[in-house]
């Protein structure tokens, strides 16, 4: 993958000792090039996170059987595929704008909650029933694998680092969502033309897939790994999905069903960017410029809260998925979106005793607003020195090892704490 993975493992696992066993039974390799993969810190390093992580396992899921954390989701994933039949059983009986809208929104409900929770293995307990929910993200035009790669080695493991998470610079150059990227003169317009874009934002996926099965390499991460049977998934997705979307053409006619697709793909890709981009997209959660866009040298726990914000609550948990919740998605990606709000309250709690600032806007208007405002202002920014960063994303090359352990980072960087009310 060409990414220290380390973090991941250990945020994946609410009992650090089952992390640390795994990884004593790596194999050590010799003379591996340790300093050339870009570093991240570690949870188990973390003092806040691992009380947080305590008082999660005894006050949540003490007593409960083995797995609870990934139990819980049966209603909603009953709801959520349930809408989702009913609204292609009408696309396939009359294809439209109304019906393509409805299946859209069907789309993106399940790619904000049913494939990104399974892709994380969190809505159940079952591995393979695991993947093949995971896989719902290929039916509605995504593609799990390359989902899995760039969501979890690049953005997880880096949050919000200018240089290596994918989601900061793969808008760019139409879109600027950090002052470190260089600034066009179009930038200054961006929180206006962006509604234009968001549309199109789930053909940019597609697209993006088949670069990346035939590059085997999304945006900074190798697909190192990935069987030829995964690697295959992606083009039987795409047939698959087009097959589903075209289908009633067959018997309503081709305007139908370009109709039909169109609103499907509009509707879409509205509802998934005004949703997950706002989470990390508002001033308060991006990395100071004092940093070089570097997030590596922060606490993980510390890092992981100072660069998400949440909003809204239980009603906006159920939609998204948890994805308003992003604090304590952050914190805990291989807990089912269910407990993210009990869970909520206790990340509340240790911020507080701590003077962490923890972002949590009321409603998904409120951190809307502020997500335009912060793209009217980086848009309009001056441009942000990188230090020498900017090459971060080739410093390996085909030797690179996935699951390589990076240098230990330090646990606290001492960064400025204040707590948002």
């Amino acid at each position: 993958m060409g990414r220290d993975s380390t973090a991941l493992v250990e945020s994946y696992h609410l009992r650090p000792e089952v992390a640390t066993a795994r990884f004593r039974a790596l194999p050590k390799l010799a003379d591996f090039p340790v300093h050339a993969v870009p570093p991240s810190p570690r949870p188990n390093d973390s003092e806040l996170y691992n009380v947080i992580r305590q008082r999660v396992r005894d006050e949540l899921f003490g007593g409960q059987q083995h797995g609870a954390h990934r139990q819980g989701g049966n209603t909603a994933l009953v709801a959520i595929l349930g809408y989702a039949v009913c609204a292609y059983t009408f696309y396939a009986a009359l294809p439209g704008l109304i019906s393509g809208t409805l299946l859209g929104l069907a789309g993106a409900w399940i790619g904000l909650t049913v494939q990104h929770c399974a892709n994380h293995g969190a809505m159940t307990n079952n591995a393979t029933l695991n993947n093949l929910l995971g896989m719902t993200d290929d039916l509605i035009g995504g593609s799990s694998l390359m989902w899995r790669y760039h969501h979890q080695v690049s953005h997880h493991v880096h949050c919000n680092d200018v240089a290596l998470d994918e989601d900061v610079f793969s808008g760019f150059p139409l879109l600027r969502f950090d002052a470190r990227l260089p600034r066009q003169w179009f930038h200054r317009y961006q929180h206006l033309y962006m509604w234009a874009l968001f549309p199109f934002l789930q053909l940019s996926f597609q697209i993006g897939d088949i670069q990346a099965l035939f590059q085997r390499e999304t945006a900074g991460t190798k697909l190192r790994g990935a069987t030829s049977r995964e690697l295959l998934t992606v083009a039987l997705g795409k047939l698959t999905h087009y097959g589903l979307l075209f289908g009633p053409a067959l018997w309503a006619g081709w305007a139908a069903a370009l109709t039909g697709l169109a609103a499907y793909t509009i509707a879409q890709g509205v509802v998934l960017a005004s949703t997950f981009a706002v989470s990390h997209n508002v001033p308060e959660a991006k990395v100071g410029a004092e940093t070089d866009g570097a997030a590596a040298e922060r606490d993980w726990g510390r890092q992981q809260i100072l660069t998400s914000a949440d909003w809204g609550g239980a009603v906006g948990n159920f939609m998204t998925g948890g994805l308003n919740l992003q604090v304590e998605h952050h914190l805990f990606p291989a807990v089912c979106f269910v407990h993210y709000p009990a869970i909520a309250q206790i990340v509340a709690d240790e911020c507080k005793k701590r003077d962490v600032p923890y972002f949590r806007y009321g409603s998904l208007g409120s951190i809307l607003k502020r997500f335009v405002g912060f793209m009217r202002d980086v848009g309009a920014a001056d441009q942000v020195d990188m230090k020498g960063r900017t090459d971060m994303l080739r410093v390996l090359d085909a030797q690179s090892v996935v699951g390589a352990r990076a240098v230990p980072m330090p646990g606290n960087s001492g960064c400025p704490i204040r707590l948002i009310a």
